[in-house]
């Protein structure tokens, strides 16, 4: 009877592959925002899921329950990459020794036009040059930015899980808003 129990988990497991591969990873990817590491950690949560399968107890779908275990493993490999390295950016690039804009235009409101904004989120080119800027954020702002944005987390969660205090938190990101719109006003605007 037990052999049986285990090869209906297996056989479930390998439909849960074959059902839920491709949303996993298109999750994934949207949450890292790197291929490889999107489809390496698809592979952990299946290889987890068959490791706690008997943790599985149905009051969820089975989507729901892979879907928190990515959530998981993407949060480790943050915390790796966040703990892990020291800023490879300076402040000096950005602001003077008094703490001004060494760029004063930097902050300057764009002209919002609803068409406009609306032609930019269908342009697969604009998405090009955005997530090239996002790619140019130190790692610890592209951390902070794709928890807040993309994965929708919570302010005092990720100020938790990164270890940072609020007004760390709140800086990086303006540093990093302010970053995406200059990138984005010289590659996409002015090009």
């Amino acid at each position: 009877m037990q052999q049986n129990e285990i090869s209906t988990s297996a056989f479930e497991l390998e439909s849960w592959i074959d059902d839920y591969s491709q949303i996993l990873l298109e999750r994934a990817y949207y949450m890292l925002s790197d291929k490889e590491d999107a489809k390496d950690v698809v592979q952990e949560v299946f290889f987890s899921a068959y490791k706690s399968r008997d943790s599985f107890q149905g009051k969820s779908s089975p989507l729901t329950w892979l879907t928190s275990i990515l959530h998981h493993k993407v949060a480790d490999i943050y915390k790796k990459r966040y703990n892990g390295s020291a800023p490879s950016f300076s402040f000096d690039t950005f602001f003077d020794k008094h703490g001004e804009w060494i760029e004063p235009d930097v902050a300057d409101p764009w002209e919002e036009d609803e068409f406009a904004v609306s032609a930019l989120l269908n342009n697969d080119s604009f998405y090009e040059v955005f997530n090239q800027c996002l790619e140019n954020l130190p790692r610890q702002w592209l951390i902070v930015v794709n928890k807040c944005y993309l994965q929708e987390q919570k302010a005092a969660e990720i100020c938790r899980e990164l270890n940072l205090s609020a007004a760390n938190y709140w800086k990086l990101l303006q540093r990093s808003r302010l970053q995406l719109r200059k990138c984005i006003d010289v590659h996409w605007f002015k090009s």
